[in-house]
């Protein structure tokens, strides 16, 4: 059976997108669960920390699989394709923290005596993401930071800017001493299957698929593949696959001149009437409209 050929929802959040042009800075606790069949791949302009205090569950972030529980913190990076997934949690609290990217341009442009340059710092560590597991005083600090970045962003009296200013200073001052401090706690077998399954999607995205080729290539059945992948993940490997090859004809949309014909191959779908029936169910428009609306954005946002 080949893999990619059910229609999705996808989503490139318009909606943090909206916030950060407003105000480059945005903090938020939350505790509603996670909305498991609307909750898509995603990506958005600026950086997100995410910041788990209680429950579990997993982050598909770029080509990467991580453990989701209290204490881990997760840095993504612009643009970068992610998703999170609690499993059966009841209880799933944690911070979201946003950034635009040209703020902490703009912080490496008032430091002129030094070579400081948050984006160019966490590149080094990886171009998509940075994921830690916290000690109970590194948590208890993180959470101080983020809930008094959170009351000034929500009271916003005077000065609020500077209480930003220092909550975000402080938080990536922290952020960078944690730089050996990786670690894969409590993943478990199924979780690295899942991830390594994770990893050849995305390298082989590009190529048709089938699952024939997955239950070769891993050590798991054709039945144990499909349910170790939507219980870790919280989806389909078919949906992840047009979820990320959406995602994937999007940018190319919205930053080449390539042809749509050229998209469409060049992502994977192969299938150019079935490209324009997927895409156009999932955004109500086709491809050619979709790149006229976002170059009218563009020019609007500039």
């Amino acid at each position: 059976m080949r893999m990619g050929n059910e229609p999705v929802n996808f989503a490139i959040d318009d909606y943090t997108n909206h916030f950060l042009a407003t105000y480059p800075v945005y903090c938020e606790f939350r505790t509603i669960p996670l909305d498991q069949e609307h909750q898509l791949l995603h990506s958005h302009n600026g950086y997100e920390i995410y910041l788990v205090l209680q429950g579990t569950g997993t982050y598909i972030v770029g080509d990467r699989l991580y453990p989701l529980h209290a204490g881990s913190l997760t840095i993504i990076h612009p643009n970068v394709i992610h998703r999170p997934f609690h499993g059966h949690s009841k209880e799933f609290h944690r911070y979201v923290f946003s950034i635009d990217e040209s703020y902490l341009d703009q912080l490496h442009t008032i430091c002129k005596l030094s070579d400081l340059s948050i984006p160019r710092l966490l590149a080094e560590r990886h171009p998509d993401s940075s994921h830690f597991f916290l000690s109970a005083p590194q948590l208890d600090r993180v959470q101080t930071l983020l809930t008094e970045l959170t009351q000034a962003l929500v009271r916003q009296e005077m000065g609020y800017e500077l209480a930003v200013l220092r909550c975000i200073a402080d938080f990536f001052l922290f952020s960078f001493g944690l730089q050996n401090e990786y670690t894969t706690t409590l993943t478990t077998g199924d979780h690295y299957l899942a991830r390594d399954v994770l990893s050849y999607l995305i390298a082989h995205y590009q190529e048709p698929l089938h699952i024939e080729d997955l239950v070769t290539r891993f050590p798991v059945s054709r039945s144990q593949l499909f349910t170790l992948f939507k219980e870790t993940t919280g989806t389909t490997i078919k949906q992840f696959l047009i979820e990320y090859r959406l995602n994937k004809a999007k940018r190319l949309l919205m930053e080449s001149d390539l042809a749509i014909s050229e998209v469409s191959a060049a992502v994977g779908f192969g299938d150019m009437s079935h490209f324009f029936h997927v895409f156009k169910k999932e955004t109500g428009l086709t491809p050619k409209q979709y790149r006229v609306k976002a170059f009218k954005r563009n020019i609007k946002s500039n």
